[in-house]
């Protein structure tokens, strides 16, 4: 398809030609990609965690609960948090996150298990777990950005 090292001589010279060349790029890229510019800017701002309650409520009121019984969040953020003992601000992933977890692991195992201490502790593992291949902090955020794009 496309060469990236012929791109990057391209963009040089356009530099060169014209100092302003990032800044027009940029504005185009956001007037022409919308939401990948916001994804980015975010992304750089906050990391890829779920950094907000809109974007939390709009990626759990996707869920379906293998069950049957219900769509959506089981239990509020406040009480997952209050639930869980953890200081989010001692570790790399948001309340956002954990509550994403835990309602998304409950949506999926609800007819396996129902005490709510199982879904606490495996979402901690989930977003800590040593073996994975990438940022284990980061999966909820990877997770519920593939959510929202693909569920309308």
């Amino acid at each position: 398809m496309y060469d990236l090292k012929k791109a990057d001589e391209i963009y040089q010279k356009k530099r060169e030609e014209n100092p302003n060349y990032d800044h027009e790029l940029v504005m185009e890229w956001k007037k022409d990609m919308p939401n990948q510019f916001a994804q980015k800017m975010y992304e750089d701002e906050y990391g890829c965690h779920i950094f907000n309650k809109d974007m939390y409520e709009e990626s759990t009121e996707l869920f379906e609960w293998v069950d049957g019984k219900g769509t959506g969040i089981k239990w509020s953020i406040d009480d997952i948090v209050k639930l869980s003992n953890i200081s989010f601000d001692t570790k790399e992933y948001t309340k956002f996150d954990y509550a994403y977890v835990v309602n998304m692991l409950w949506s999926d195992y609800c007819n396996v298990f129902t005490e709510p201490g199982y879904y606490l502790k495996m979402s901690k593992n989930y977003l800590e777990d040593p073996d994975y291949c990438g940022e284990a902090s980061e999966r909820a955020y990877h997770n519920a950005v593939k959510r929202i794009k693909y569920n309308p």
